[in-house]
């Protein structure tokens, strides 16, 4: 099933907030934060994982630099 651009876009701002907050927490492995991520929001389609990804990303290095 393919999910709006605007779920989308609720879901990787959701996304960037869960990652930031285990960032600042301490994890900053990128294995674990996929997991977390995967478990919240099991993406369905290969466009979802890449975006997820970006979204993860996009977080992690938005604390650390």
């Amino acid at each position: 099933m393919k999910v709006s651009e605007e779920m989308m876009y609720l879901r990787c701002m959701a996304i960037e907030s869960m990652v930031k907050t285990m960032v600042l927490k301490g994890t900053i492995d990128n294995e674990k934060l996929v997991a977390a991520v995967d478990e919240v929001f099991p993406p369905t389609t290969p466009d979802e994982m890449e975006r997820y990804s970006e979204a993860i990303i996009y977080a992690k290095y938005s604390i650390l630099n």
